[in-house]
């Protein structure tokens, strides 16, 4: 399935494979040393003790703070620690994307996140 956002003049294309979700990212991002020009967020392989681990993950990322814990999984932080869990990267990696990209990486785990039933 291939989904097209319009956003001005850029087209942005976020292609969801059966692994996982590609995101294209608006311009090229280095983390450790690798240059990603997309994400692949492969949620496919997570493990249940991977989703566990979020919990402890996501209160160390937002420091405990300004957040419903009933209402967590709607968190930005939260959804930024899945998707580095996803990806394979440690959570502070996300915290330096470019807010643009930020939003398309938060926005696919919450519909991860969303799908579950």
């Amino acid at each position: 399935m291939v989904m097209k956002e319009s956003e001005n003049t850029d087209t942005v294309v976020q292609e969801t494979k059966q692994a996982g979700t590609v995101i294209k990212l608006s311009r090229p991002f280095t983390w450790e040393g690798v240059e990603y020009k997309e994400l692949d967020l492969n949620f496919e392989r997570l493990t249940g003790d991977e989703i566990v681990s979020l919990e402890s993950d996501f209160l160390a990322l937002n420091e405990g703070k300004n957040f419903i814990p009933y209402m967590k999984s709607e968190h930005p932080a939260y959804q930024a620690v899945l998707a580095a869990k996803a990806l394979g990267v440690h959570y502070n990696c996300m915290k330096k994307l470019p807010a643009k990209d930020f939003n398309r990486v938060t926005k696919a785990a919450r519909d991860f996140l969303r799908d579950w039933d």
